[in-house]
Order: structure tokens, then C-alpha cells, then sequence
């Protein structure tokens, strides 16, 4: 993984169009230098991975860039939130932000987690060993490190990062969201924002998000979604694994160090023996099963049931084998 990239997908779900003249109640006299021109505003609804919607608006000074904008982002595409030549105006603000311990917050809170810093450090950005990377230096600049350091003392290297990646990478990218942790905890001393953003980057670097939806996508494009009877047979078939894994448990406790993959193999051949016809289908789509049961889209109770016999708690770091890539 790249934990520069973005891993969510923003997708447009709603838009509409308004066009306004100077003295109309809702006209933006301070978007355009000329408060007499006309104005054409696009309101772009959208949703970024499985989070909440946003809405966000558009100005345009003619009708056609209006109308070039709407079409090239009917209800469906997808926005691409890419970083492109940062402005003066743009540097202002989120250095701005900064000074005043300002960032986005969302809600939660937990202690100081190591995973941040391993993904900052695979980054390429900061490190345990070396400190601030000279990347981040030289695009925040020696006059503005030293304001840095006045401000915020030994935590100015959070700054320096935090401010790196708001101005240089997508907002739903690891590092962003490894870097807006740390603001939060070392210079906001916000642990509810700071906790939120601890499990979000949980959520991003180890994949559930994006195993969710793409669980989501498969089952769409199966009909499974739209079949009462499938989700019906889904439903059951994910309960008997449920309670076949705790029969395999039972009989060997040990066997659950080897975790949930390993389990639901043996349980499968004694789902498959118990209700020979209710599995011809879906052997196959096992590993869906238990993430779906794992992540709480089968029910709060298989749920509970699952996380009691693995004893599943987020993941604090990587995983060895990304730390050393």
C-alpha cells in the first residue's frame, strides 16, 4: 500500500444548479473580484468511502463552464480529490488553521498509537530514527519551521508534517489521516478527535473499509441484494458457520490461535455435512462470510459471538512484513 494514495472513492450523489445576478438574495458578492457579474453555482452532494455525506459548492462566472462542470460529474461519477499547484491563498489558510491548533475532528478516543508513526515513516515523511524528512522540510520552508518551533516547542515536527500533508495530499490517504492524529493528540490535546482518527486509520491501512465495499459491490452484482431469498439463505449460512466454528472451538480451544480462516475451514466441512443443501451454494464465499460477521454486517450478535472467541482488538501497528518493506 501506498499511504499517500487515496483509498477512499469520493462519488457524486446529488447536484443542482442555480444562477444568480448582483442584488439577489443568495448571489456571492465575494466570490469574484467584480461584485457586478453574474454567477452560476453548482451544489455537489457526495460520499467519500462509507462516510456520512457532504455537500460542497462550485462557482462559475459563465454558464457554460457551469454546464461543462455538471456534465463531466453527472450523479454516479466519481470526483477525484487530486492535490494539484497549491496557491498562496490556499498555504494561508491551512497555515492558518495550524496556528490557531485548528483541524477537522471527528470523534472517539484513545491513547498514542505507533501506527501512525510507522505509517508516517513508510511515507516518507517522518521517522523515529531521523526525525522530519527533508522532503517535508523543504516545502514547509526554514522561515516557517522556526515559526513552528516558537509556537509548538518540540511537537513543531507534527506542524510540519500535518501541514505538509494538507497541502499536498488527499484528505482520505493513511498519511493524511496519520498526521491530523497527531495534530489532534500532541497539539489540540483533542483524545476524542484524536481517538476517531486513531480507529479511522485502522479502518484504512488494514482494509475494512475497503473490504466492506467490496463485499457491497459483489453481492450488488450478484442480485443478492435484491433477492429476499438469497439474503434469507446468506443469512442462514453465515449463523451455521457461526456456530459450526464454535463446535470446532469447543472441541480444540487452541486451534483459535491460528485464527479465523484456519477455524472456518474444519467448520465448513461440518456445515457441509450437517445441510448438504444449503451449502451447494456458497462454499466459495466463505471468507465474505466471516468478514461479514466480523465486521458487524451479519448482526450485533454473531458479532459479539465471533469477536468472543478470537478476542479481536484493532491492530496497533503493521504488520511485520509491511514495517520491513
Amino acid at each position: 500500500m501506498n499511504y499517500t494514495d487515496a483509498v477512499r472513492k469520493t462519488v457524486v450523489i446529488g447536484v443542482s444548479f442555480s444562477h444568480t445576478k448582483p442584488g439577489d438574495p443568495m448571489h456571492p458578492l465575494a466570490a469574484f473580484e467584480d461584485p457586478s457579474k453574474e454567477a452560476w453555482s453548482v451544489f455537489v452532494r457526495t460520499r467519500t468511502g462509507l462516510l456520512p455525506e457532504t455537500s460542497s459548492l462550485y462557482l462559475f462566472e459563465t454558464e457554460a463552464d457551469a454546464k461543462a462542470f455538471l456534465k463531466e460529474h453527472p450523479v454516479g461519477s466519481e470526483i477525484e480529490l487530486i492535490r494539484h499547484e497549491v496557491d498562496l491563498r490556499q498555504i494561508n489558510f491551512v497555515r492558518g488553521s495550524i496556528d490557531r491548533r485548528f483541524a477537522p475532528r471527528g470523534g472517539g478516543g484513545d491513547g498514542d498509537s505507533p501506527l501512525a508513526f510507522d505509517v508516517l515513516d513508510q511515507a516518507g515523511l517522518s521517522s523515529y530514527r531521523s526525525g522530519v524528512s527533508k522532503l517535508v522540510l523543504d516545502a514547509v520552508g526554514p522561515k516557517r519551521i522556526e515559526n513552528l518551533k516558537s509556537q509548538f516547542g518540540e511537537n513543531w515536527t507534527v506542524a510540519a508534517v500535518y501541514e505538509y500533508c494538507c497541502l499536498n495530499l488527499p484528505s482520505s490517504s493513511p498519511a493524511y489521516v496519520a498526521a491530523l492524529y497527531q495534530f489532534h493528540y500532541y497539539i489540540t490535546l483533542d483524545d476524542f478527535a484524536a481517538g476517531y482518527f486513531w480507529r479511522d486509520l485502522e479502518t484504512l491501512v488494514h482494509g475494512v473499509e475497503s473490504a466492506a465495499l467490496h463485499s457491497l459491490e459483489m453481492r450488488k452484482k450478484a442480485g443478492i441484494a435484491g433477492s429476499e431469498k438469497s439474503a434469507q439463505a446468506r443469512h442462514t449460512r453465515r449463523t451455521d458457520l457461526m456456530r459450526a466454528m464454535e463446535k470446532v472451538a469447543k472441541n480444540n480451544p487452541d486451534i483459535c490461535e491460528l485464527g479465523p480462516e484456519a477455524v472456518a475451514k474444519l467448520a465448513i466441512k461440518i456445515c457441509a455435512d450437517e445441510s448438504p443443501a444449503l451449502w451447494k451454494q456458497g462454499r466459495g464465499q466463505v471468507l465474505e462470510y466471516i468478514g461479514e460477521i466480523r465486521r458487524g454486517e451479519a448482526g450485533g450478535e454473531l458479532k459479539a459471538r465471533f469477536e468472543a472467541m478470537f478476542g479481536i482488538k484493532p491492530l496497533r501497528r503493521l504488520p511485520l512484513k509491511d514495517r520491513s518493506a
